[in-house]
């Protein structure tokens, strides 16, 4: 438990007050399933898992359906389909024993929201142009990626992402991808009268 919720069930009633405060994602919409990740892109990368999932299952390869099991329980990735918990999304939705997915899983670390805001955005980009799949391995987010996609996939994983750095950087809000015919407000090649 908590030091902060310890020292409130021991009869401080300031603990609570006293906590670190943790990084919050700014996502302002009233209905989200996985907190920094439009909804649209945790349905997709969700989908796309569980038809992961049950093409490992059905081919019978424990080891990547071990991974796979374990990537979902980090993600929390269920949250993409608005389902309870885990034991319902394996038990309802992907036709598994819960004991025998929970054995396969194991004990991941827990990621917290921003992390898996990255993840599942990165992923997104990926399921968008049918690339690949994200995975974490010794901590770091590696891409498998379709080589003749991969640009299309880096690009797409790019817009999805770049909104989390600015809101960590505090950079002002920049238009990506400016239309055809649409002028630069700013050429560098042009003199500035001052």
């Amino acid at each position: 438990m908590p030091e902060d919720l310890e020292a409130f069930a021991g009869g401080d009633d300031d603990a609570l007050w006293r906590r670190t405060k943790r990084k919050r994602l700014r996502d302002p919409r009233p209905v989200v399933l996985i907190p920094g990740v439009a909804n649209r892109d945790a349905r997709a990368v969700c989908e796309a898992r569980e038809r992961r999932i049950a093409a490992a299952n059905e081919a019978g390869d424990r080891d990547a359906l071990s991974v796979e099991l374990a990537e979902a329980a980090q993600l929390r990735i269920w949250r993409g389909l608005s389902i309870v918990g885990w034991d319902v999304w394996v038990d309802a939705v992907l036709g598994l024993d819960p004991e025998e997915a929970n054995a396969l899983r194991g004990e991941p670390e827990a990621l917290d929201d921003e992390q898996v805001a990255v993840w599942v955005r990165a992923e997104a980009g990926l399921v968008e142009v049918g690339a690949g799949a994200v995975h974490l391995r010794d901590g770091k987010l590696c891409f498998e990626l379709a080589p003749d996609l991969a640009t299309a996939a880096l690009a797409a994983v790019g817009r999805r992402v770049a909104p989390l750095a600015r809101d960590e950087t505090g950079q002002k809000e920049t238009v990506v991808d400016r239309p055809r015919g649409v002028r630069r407000i700013i050429d560098p090649n042009e003199e500035q009268d001052r």
